[in-house]
């Protein structure tokens, strides 16, 4: 009967541990799920979360990172899109502003630049831009490029040149708009 009981118990002991480890793998997910909502909520309380409401949109964020993307983030050059002519990167990556910034302060960063990477250093204008290209310095001591006295940023969701998902995201992220559609575009 000792013997009996030892395989009983070591079953049950196996069922409780497999149990266990099922109560952890579902915890995971919770934590992993969890973790990609407070991301997608990033940058002054849930633009990314308004994009996708606002565009119906389930893309994933693009990979690319600031310290990635190279010195073609600051070449900054213009292209046609359903907005007009906009602001884009040496990608052809439209370029945003956020409202919560100042003329000299950035206040995107940490989730927030992941979601809305910045565009790093000394900005090169191309040919057309009727504004000034200039430089603010970010909490993190990196250089981002402005223009009109506004920092500069992609969207991670505009996983194409000639993209603008981050257009009004929360009302507060707007393409930057060299010149406007004609009316009736679209």
């Amino acid at each position: 009967m000792g013997e009996m009981t030892g395989e009983t118990t070591g079953e049950q002991g196996s069922r409780r541990t497999g149990g266990r480890r099922g109560a952890a793998r579902a915890g995971l997910g919770l934590v992993v799920s969890v973790g990609a909502a407070l991301l997608l909520a990033a940058c002054g309380g849930g633009e990314a979360g308004g994009d996708e409401a606002k565009t119906g949109s389930s893309a994933k964020p693009s990979a690319t990172a600031p310290s990635e993307a190279g010195k073609q983030d600051a070449k900054l050059a213009t292209r046609t899109t359903k907005l007009g002519k906009v602001l884009t990167d040496g990608r052809g990556h439209t370029l945003y502003t956020f409202d919560k910034d100042t003329a000299k302060t950035s206040a995107c960063t940490g989730k927030c630049a992941a979601l809305w990477p910045p565009v790093t250093g000394t900005p090169q204008a191309g040919a057309g831009l009727p504004k000034d290209a200039g430089t603010l310095e970010r909490p993190d001591g990196a250089t981002q490029a402005t223009y009109d006295g506004h920092a500069l940023y992609r969207f991670a969701k505009d996983t194409a040149p000639g993209k603008t998902a981050g257009d009004g995201v929360k009302g507060v992220w707007h393409a930057v708009v060299i010149e406007p559609a004609a009316d009736g575009a679209s």
